[in-house]
């Protein structure tokens, strides 16, 4: 199964922070909306592959903010936002640059917080938004960061 992102020009649609009703910032989603209530971090693993989207939760034709992968064990993930290019990403108190599609390893700084928080402010092209993971979807999160760090059980 491969995931293809449904986000197109996502650098370009995706704009400052606007105010909402009660003055504060929201973050936006790439078509410059706020990111949607709805959204959460999902899981799947599949043919020897783990695959983490913060999204609508469709794995087949749904909307992916963001995206990571890993092999089992790789203590390595893959970091996509469905642009190419850098972006800053922020987990707790930590910071960092990433490219997209290169490899990270799961003892970085912002990759600890994540798994920790399960919240991720993502920073592309002067823009932000904050994607911020339920009670089901920390689960999912860290059923993906578990895959990416546990060796497999020895065959039977």
């Amino acid at each position: 199964m491969i995931r293809v992102l449904t986000l197109v020009g996502f650098g370009l649609g995706l704009s400052a922070c606007q105010p909402s009703a009660t003055g504060e910032a929201t973050p936006l989603a790439p078509d410059g909306g706020a990111v949607p209530a709805s959204y959460d971090w999902s899981f799947v693993a599949h043919g020897g592959s783990g695959d983490l989207d913060f999204g609508d939760g469709d794995w087949a034709e749904g909307v992916s903010l963001f995206s990571a992968s890993c092999l089992p064990n790789s203590k390595s993930v893959t970091l996509s936002w469905g642009a190419a290019g850098e972006a800053v990403l922020t987990a707790g108190t930590a910071t960092g640059t990433f490219q997209a599609i290169e490899p990270v390893p799961t003892d970085n700084a912002v990759i600890q917080a994540l798994m920790n928080t399960g919240e991720l402010a993502v920073g592309l092209n002067g823009g932000d938004m904050t994607l911020t993971g339920k009670t089901a979807g920390k689960i999912q999160l860290k059923a993906f960061f578990d895959y990416c760090t546990t060796p497999l059980a020895p065959p039977a």
